[in-house]
This record gives C-alpha cells, structure tokens and sequence, in this order.
C-alpha cells in the first residue's frame, strides 16, 4: 500500500467556501483521480475515499496520484456544492488542469464520480471542459463496471476485487449530455 505524503495541494484555504484545485502523492508511475468535489481532508491524513483511492491505485500499479474535482469547492457534507457554479474557480480550476495536463502527459485517469453527478447540473458540463483539456488520447479508467444508473463507480462504493477498467469517456460524454 502507498504511503500518504502530500507533496503539492493547491487551494484557496481549508474549509467550506474554499477552494482545491489539486492534492498530490507524487509518485514515479502516476495516477489523476477525477472526483466530483474535494472535501476538507487535510495534507496529513487521508479520509475514506483518499484511502480507497490509495487501494485502488496500488492494486494496479501506480505508487503516486493526483487528486482533481470537476468543482474545486471544498465541501464537508454531500450535497454541499453551491447551486450555481462559481465560474471564475471553474476557470482556475481549468487552468490547474492544463499544468497537470503538461506535468504528467502520459498519466492516466481513473473517473471516479458515482451518481453524485447528476446532482448539479453544472457537473457534466464541467466534465467535458476537463475531458478537453486533459485530452481524449489518455487512457481513461473507471472502478469495475458502470453504477445501474451508468455512472463511473465512486471508490467508497466498490470493491478492490472490481479493479481499474478501461473507460469510454467519449461515449460517456455523448450520452450524459
């Protein structure tokens, strides 16, 4: 199991109504986890879905990983995330994408959403600025097999045994928006 040790995050402050916009494991084989929105986790320890993200990506392979959100608002509780989308984060946020997309070009990305999704309709939207940024020729991964409602499974929600599945992103994005 890879160890916990926040290299770089990048953020407004630390909790409800800030803003993160990457959280880093450095490692040499790296993985981007693409979530719905960070919570107030701290560079410290890791919360729950950070620790299933480290299972998951030590189960195949990688020993570092990023962490990004299709919205940077850091939120403690589910169903948290502003209404409306604060455009200019959105923006930022985008802009921090595009250092990743540079610093790691051959990094893949697991999507990591669950049916959270759905629950803002600024979300889809964002995920397909981030697919263009980050770019269509990466390899894209999801957890096991799509949720029931054909969602790429949240990692509290999966098991280790379901493993890093190739992701269709593009089919994805066509049928979601």
């Amino acid at each position: 199991m890879m160890v916990y040790k926040v290299t770089e995050s990048e953020k407004t402050g630390n909790g409800p109504g800030d803003y993160r916009f990457r959280l880093e494991c450095r490692g040499r084989r790296m993985l981007l986890v693409l979530g719905i929105n960070p919570n107030a986790v701290d560079e410290r320890y890791p919360d729950p879905t950070t620790y299933r993200i480290m299972g998951f990506a030590s189960n195949a392979g990688y020993d570092g990983f990023m962490l990004l959100n299709l919205s940077s608002e850091l939120t403690v509780r589910k169903g948290g995330l502003a209404e409306e989308l604060n455009l200019q984060m959105h923006v930022r946020n985008l802009e921090t994408m595009r250092g990743v997309a540079r610093q790691y070009p051959d990094a893949e990305i697991l999507v990591a959403l669950g049916n959270d999704i759905t629950s803002r309709p600024y979300l889809i939207p964002c995920l397909r600025d981030i697919y263009n940024v980050l770019g269509f020729r990466r390899k894209w991964l999801k957890i096991g097999r799509l949720t029931v409602e054909g969602h790429p499974r949240h990692p509290l929600y999966a098991r280790y045994e379901d493993g890093l599945t190739p992701f269709d992103i593009g089919a994805y994005l066509l049928e979601w928006t």
